[in-house]
C-alpha cells in the first residue's frame, strides 16, 4: 500500500490551474504590442513550421511533471506494507490421499476421482490461514510427501507430484494413517488433525486401519474420513506410469463406510460421503469450519521513504528543461 506521510503539501497542486495559466495564456504576459505596425496587406500572416519552436514546447512538459513530482516529495511518499504475525499457534493437519489405480474411475466428469480430489484439497489449503498442513499418500504402500508446513505453495507443489498408481494398485488405508499419525504424535499445536480421503476398503499393508486409529487417539489426534466416489460399475481410464499406455474400461467400486465411520468416531472426529464433486467441496467446507481454533495475530506495519526518488527524478526534470532552454536552445534570459 502506498500513502502519503504529510498529505497537506498535496493542496499546492491546487494552484497548478492558475499557473499553467499565466504561463500560457496570461494576455498581459511579456512585451506584447497592443496594434500592429506594419500595413494590413489583405492576408494573414501564417508562420512556417519551426522545429525551435515545437522543441521549446517541447521542453515545458519536463518542467510542469518535475515541479509536480517535487511537491510531491514535500508530502511524503511512502510505501506501507501490513504483515500478520500469528502470536499463537494454529492446528496441525495431515491430508492422507488415495492414489491407488481405483482413484482413477471416472464418476465425477469431467475429471476423476483423484482428480477432483486433489482441486477440493488445494482450495481446502487455500481456505487456512496459520495452519501448518501436511500431505501422506499411499497405495499399496503409503509415503510422507510433505511434513506438516505453513508454505502452502510448496506444499501444493508437492499435491501435483502425485500419480496414481505409483505406489501400486492396492489400498494400504492402515499405513497411510499411521505415517500421519507418527508426524503428528509430537507436535505441540493445540489441534491435531488427520483428513482421509479414500475409495476403497484397506486390503494392504502391515497395520491395520483401527490400530492406527487407536495410536491417533492416544496422541490426541482427530480423524475425519471420507469416501470419495460411488458404489458400482463406473467408467475407468489407467495410464501405465512406464510406458504412458491407456487402459479404459469399467471397474465395480465399493467401500466398508461403517469401517470409516469408526476409525472416525475412536478418535472424536466425523465422517462424511462425497458421491459427487459438490458434496465433496461441501465435506471439506465442513471439516474446515470444523477444526479452527481462536488464534492472536498482531500486525506489524512497516514503510519505507520514497520522497528520494521522488527529488531526483523531478529534479532531474526539472534540470531538463533548463538545459533545453539553455543549452539546445540558447534561450536568452
Amino acid at each position: 500500500m502506498n500513502g502519503f506521510s504529510d498529505p497537506g503539501w498535496l493542496a499546492l497542486f491546487l494552484f497548478f490551474p492558475l499557473l499553467l495559466w499565466l504561463r500560457f495564456f496570461w494576455k498581459k504576459r511579456g512585451g506584447r504590442l497592443p496594434f500592429p505596425v506594419g500595413i494590413w496587406g489583405g492576408t494573414g500572416y501564417v508562420p512556417p513550421f519551426s522545429l525551435k519552436k515545437t522543441v521549446l514546447l517541447l521542453s515545458e512538459f519536463p518542467f510542469w511533471l518535475g515541479t509536480a513530482l517535487l511537491i510531491a516529495a514535500l508530502a511524503g511518499p511512502e510505501s506501507t506494507q501490513r504483515e500478520e504475525v500469528y502470536l499463537s499457534r494454529g492446528i496441525d493437519i495431515m491430508v492422507v490421499l488415495d492414489e491407488s489405480s481405483s482413484m482413477a474411475a471416472e464418476d465425477f466428469p469431467p475429471m476423476n476421482r483423484f482428480d477432483t480430489a486433489r482441486a477440493m484439497i488445494r482450495r481446502f489449503i487455500a481456505g487456512r490461514s496459520g495452519d501448518s498442513i501436511g500431505l501422506v499418500s499411499f497405495g499399496s504402500e503409503a509415503v510422507l510427501r510433505s511434513p506438516p508446513t505453513d508454505d502452502y505453495q510448496w506444499l501444493s507443489e508437492r499435491l501435483d507430484e502425485m500419480r496414481i498408481g505409483e505406489l501400486g494398485d492396492d489400498t494400504a488405508v492402515g499405513m497411510g494413517l499411521a505415517v500421519a499419525a507418527l508426524h503428528l504424535a509430537d507436535s505441540s499445536a493445540p489441534e491435531k488433525v488427520i483428513l482421509l480421503l479414500t475409495d476403497g476398503d484397506d486390503n494392504a499393508g502391515e497395520i491395520r486401519p483401527e490400530t492406527a486409529a487407536l495410536m491417533a487417539s492416544e496422541k490426541g489426534i482427530r480423524i475425519y474420513t471420507v469416501g470419495v466416489g460411488s458404489d458400482g460399475e463406473v467408467p475407468i481410464t489407467l495410464t501405465n506410469p512406464e510406458t504412458g499406455t491407456l487402459t479404459r474400461g469399467t471397474i465395480v467400486t465399493r467401500f466398508d463406510e461403517e469401517k470409516l465411520r469408526r476409525l472416525a468416531e475412536l478418535t472424536g472426529g466425523g465422517y462424511w460421503r462425497a458421491g459427487s464433486p459438490v458434496a465433496l467441496e461441501t465435506v471439506l467446507r465442513a471439516v474446515d469450519s470444523l477444526e479452527s481454533v481462536e488464534r492472536r495475530v498482531s500486525v506489524r506495519v512497516s514503510s519505507r521513504p520514497l520522497h528520494r526518488i521522488f527529488v531526483i527524478i523531478g529534479g532531474a526534470l526539472v534540470l531538463l528543461h533548463f538545459l533545453i532552454r539553455k543549452g539546445l536552445l540558447k534561450e536568452m534570459p
